[in-house]
């Protein structure tokens, strides 16, 4: 008895050693961000999947360790019965911007009280009253909540009569300008406040493997 349970317990690493195998062959084989999505089609599974880490964005110790990684660098994290394996596929430099901004929005407020209400925004600003301040206290988003505060974004992240006016190199840090986004009836009083900035982006392929 105890001989055969010798031999499957054998049969099992042997079998599992060579799913390992064909796995890493396969991860060897993924250079791009199409092949992986391809591979992610054959290769099925609910956590599988392409991310982007963002250096501004995510801090974790894993996040830091896979931003040191090379193009075509892999890396595998054990854990209990699991194995995920991550490779990186693409590591680029994104231009990236950050505002401050109070939304109003003209399909709950009249365009009349819109401009009337901008105007004496602008008017408190120039008063020394913090930006902040007014977009907690205006500011008809979420972004009420961080005192008007953006985030990082870049290209695509907004809509295009929004990124048109916040992307033009024209404006300084500390500048206060207006944007309208007649399509939506989306009124903005916006303050530069970050210059543009390179950011680091890894598009990274996780493959999590069962190890019973």
């Amino acid at each position: 008895m105890k001989k055969v349970f010798l031999v499957l317990l054998a049969l099992t690493f042997t079998i599992s050693l060579s799913a390992q195998k064909k796995l890493k062959k396969q991860l060897d084989s993924v250079t791009t961000v199409e092949q992986a999505k391809v591979f992610l089609k054959a290769y099925k599974g609910a956590q599988n999947k392409l991310i982007t880490f963002n250096e501004e964005k995510h801090k974790t110790r894993l996040s830091e360790e896979i931003m040191r990684m090379s193009k075509g660098a892999t890396k595998t994290v054990k854990k209990d019965n699991q194995r995920t394996h991550y490779k990186v596929l693409e590591k680029n430099k994104i231009t990236y911007y950050r505002v401050n901004y109070i939304f109003l929005d003209g399909t709950k407020m009249p365009i009349k009280d819109i401009e009337e209400l901008r105007y004496n925004l602008i008017l408190k600003l120039k008063q020394g009253i913090a930006f902040k301040d007014l977009a907690i206290k205006h500011s008809m988003d979420n972004t009420s909540q961080k005192g008007g505060d953006s985030g990082w974004f870049t290209y695509g992240d907004m809509l295009p009569e929004f990124e048109q006016q916040v992307m033009n190199d024209k404006y300084q840090v500390e500048d206060v300008f207006t944007v309208d986004v007649e399509s939506n009836k989306w009124y903005y009083v916006v303050q530069k406040s970050h210059e543009k900035k390179s950011i680091t982006e890894v598009k990274v392929l996780r493959i999590i493997e069962e190890t019973r």
